[in-house]
């Protein structure tokens, strides 16, 4: 069990000489939070000023597919080369993705900078991820998680208000522009630190099997375009037979890049990467459903149900922070427990708003945001933590393979999980159901999701072992 890394666990994330390469992650991590979630709200803008209206869902995926082919990339370079190189190199991408999308005089140029945005933005995230594990110890790690946690809070809180703001008084071609500057503060903060860090991590065993790693990532990226353009054929069977053609080539190039046991949660490294990425596919489906929930048939206007939203971003901050207070009491044998508390959380919080629907055919403010604290709390105990598991079982020499499986659960969970339960969505709403039937119908996804992530954790528990180390 892997307990390499620069730092000796002692001290703090913010101290010496991993002080730039904490700020320098965050900021990263913080650049491509705002960038998702500036778009939701300009994406109508934009798609009326270019000529998007009829690819509108293609704004999204542009970027998700090309993030997968980055995501095992960036993972695959981190582990043969200095981190400093892969992360410059991708940062420069994502530069380079802003300002075409910014400039773009087209929907299909906009695409084109979309897709280098994904590919940099995937690129990055394993480098970061990669980084996590070879800079900070063990023991640190739940610390770090918990700060990149909390580098989705202020882009959650503030992001879709300045990009609103902008492209309303401005123009939304100035939300791409303006991450240029942060980004010329991220690349001094990180590459020196980066390459320092290289430099002490010793000989690398580089793995085989890159090249079928990265045709595999390729395939994936090509399954995943062919089940979302599925979910949008008619008539149905010919979108049945499309869709399924893509969920069967995403399922076998996942099990060609996962771990081994990723399906069936085998502890402790592929089970640790299963239940932080279904517990991710449950939160995305039931966010997007409550809201759709709230503002349809809930009474609730759009602004009233961000409120809700931004409720459950804070408490899961609150969970990331008292992760990492909690892991430096009870070390690594602690964790499992934590995961479950976690999703059990989930398990009441996304219960009772799923529970009021289906008996009340009705949902109210109050539940929501009881219910939406607990799941974000949930999330905020359950997602580091089985993170800091995943990170902790990375041998020396694949921790940015590692980094891009987890990062790939994520990916696989959120087009697939979005994909499927819009398809519920819209079968019943077509099949003349009320809209909160067909709304329980979407969110049973989810449920259903939670429940397997319940199942992984339980055999995370049923696993723990420490070894001569203490890590499990």
């Amino acid at each position: 069990m892997s307990q390499h890394a620069v730092s000796d666990g002692s001290g703090s994330i913010w101290q010496g000489d991993l002080r730039p390469v904490t700020i320098g992650s965050i900021l990263a991590v913080t650049i491509v939070a705002f960038q998702g979630l500036a778009l939701a709200t300009i994406a109508p803008i934009l798609a009326d000023d270019i000529g998007g209206r009829d690819l509108y869902g293609w704004i999204f995926s542009a970027f998700i597919i090309p993030q997968i082919i980055g995501t095992v990339v960036g993972g695959q370079e981190v582990d043969r080369r200095s981190p400093a190189v892969v992360f410059g190199v991708f940062l420069v991408l994502f530069g380079l993705g802003c300002v075409l999308a910014g400039a773009a005089p087209s929907i299909e140029w906009f695409f084109t900078g979309r897709a280098l945005q994904g590919f940099g933005a995937g690129g990055l995230f394993a480098s970061v991820y990669a980084v996590i594990t070879l800079a900070y110890h063990d023991r640190m790690r739940p610390a770090m998680m918990a700060a990149t946690s909390s580098a989705w809070i202020i882009p959650s809180l503030i992001g879709p208000a300045i990009a609103g703001f902008i492209a309303e008084q401005f123009n939304w071609r100035l939300v791409f522009f303006a991450l240029i500057p942060v980004l010329m503060v991220v690349a001094p903060l990180t590459l020196p630190a980066y390459h320092r860090m290289h430099g002490q991590r010793g000989d690398l065993t580089v793995n085989p099997g890159t090249r079928q790693r990265l045709m595999s990532a390729v395939m994936l990226a090509l399954a995943t375009a062919v089940f979302l353009v599925g979910l949008e054929l008619e008539p149905w069977y010919l979108a049945t037979m499309v869709t399924t053609a893509g969920l069967v080539g995403l399922v076998m190039m996942l099990l060609r890049l996962m771990p081994e046991g990723i399906f069936v949660a085998r502890p402790m490294l592929a089970g640790a990467i299963s239940v932080r990425s279904l517990c991710f596919g449950a939160f995305l489906i039931s966010e997007t459903y409550m809201v759709f929930a709230l503002t349809e048939f809930g009474e609730v206007s759009a602004t009233t149900a961000g409120i809700v939203l931004t409720a459950g971003s804070l408490s899961w901050t609150a969970g990331s922070l008292i992760q990492a207070a909690w892991d430096k009491r009870t070390g690594t044998s602690g964790r499992p427990l934590r995961v479950l508390i976690g999703v059990g959380s989930m398990i009441f919080g996304i219960g009772l708003i799923y529970g009021t629907v289906v008996v009340s055919q009705d949902i109210g403010i109050i539940v929501s945001v009881i219910g939406w604290i607990a799941t974000g709390l949930g999330m905020g105990l359950a997602y580091p933590t089985s993170s800091t598991i995943a990170l902790s079982h990375a041998e020396k020499g694949s921790e940015g393979k590692v980094s891009s499986s987890t990062l790939l659960g994520d990916l696989f969970a959120s087009s697939t999980g979005i994909g499927l339960s819009g398809v519920l969505l819209a079968y019943g709403l077509t099949s003349d159901w009320s809209a909160p039937a067909a709304t329980t119908l979407a969110m049973s996804f989810g449920v259903v999701l939670l429940a397997l992530a319940l199942t992984g954790a339980l055999r995370l528990m049923r696993a723990v072992s420490p070894d001569a180390n203490g890590a499990v």
